[in-house]
Parts: structure tokens; sequence; C-alpha cells
């Protein structure tokens, strides 16, 4: 296996742990898991498995009955549980202070994993099924967007 390859069993994970649950538009959940893992390896051929594990989980601590103690006793490796854990919004935080932290902080492997879930949170496929589609990316995606690439142009990234 390749250094960056995702492992099966993270996939198998990420599909247990959001089983049943469906996206805004009615959808099963894993497939936007599957598409923000895509969107990272399609902007960034070299990112690191961590990266790429933490795309396929980023939702895990939010949306899911997991934890960091959880994922690391399921095979999960620290430094994708520390991606993973930084892309969780802590509860009742304001999203674009939190981003604009996320962004400030520089770490490149975070905002890459966060810049794939906000580019599959703006694709205009998936905003058309929305109701509300075009207020939530003008809102807060977009704004999202612009200091998330600002970070990754501030770090080298």
């Amino acid at each position: 296996m390749e250094q960056n390859q995702v492992r099966a069993e993270i996939i198998a994970l990420a599909t247990r742990l959001h089983a049943g649950q469906t996206d805004k538009a009615g959808h099963p959940y894993v497939g936007h898991l599957a598409r923000v893992a895509a969107r990272l390896a399609e902007r960034w051929p070299d990112a690191t498995r961590d990266e790429r594990e933490a795309a396929w989980l980023h939702d895990s601590l939010e949306d899911t009955e997991a934890t960091e103690a959880s994922l690391l006793a399921a095979g999960v490796s620290p430094e994708t549980v520390r991606i993973v854990r930084a892309v969780t919004r802590p509860h009742g935080s304001d999203y674009l202070t939190w981003i604009a932290g996320l962004a400030a902080a520089g770490d490149v492997s975070i905002l890459r994993v966060k810049l794939s879930d906000n580019a599959d949170n703006i694709d205009p496929a998936r905003v058309a099924l929305l109701p509300d589609g075009a207020a939530r990316v003008a809102n807060r995606y977009e704004p999202a967007r612009r200091l998330l690439e600002g970070g990754l142009a501030r770090a080298g990234g």
C-alpha cells in the first residue's frame, strides 16, 4: 500500500459511523465523505494518508457517537484524530469566527481537509438541491472558503 492511500478499514469505519444518516438533500451521508476525500486527493495529490483518512472521518466527532478515544481504539492514527478534532466545530461557537481561527493557525493539513469539505458544501450541483442553498453559500461557505484559502496561502500550502 502506498504511503498516502486510505486504509480500507477507515472507509469501513466512516461508513459504519454514518450508517443511516442522510445529508440535507436526503442522500446517504457517506456520499459527502467520499466526495470530500476525492476533492482532497484531486486538489492535493501529495496529501498524506492522515489527511486523506481525516477527510473520510471529518464529521465523525460532530455527527456520530464517536469520540477521540474510540477512533484511536479503532486503529485511527493520532495524527488523523488530531486533524478530525481540529475540523470539528466546538459546540456553540460562531462558524466564521471558528473558521478564522483555523485559517490563522495555518496548519496545512487542517486547512486542506476543511477546504475539501467546504468545496463539497458549495458545489453548485449540491446547492441546487437545497431550498436555502444559495443563501447558505453566500452567508456561510463562501466567506469561509476565502478565509481558509487565505490561511493556506499564508502557510505556504
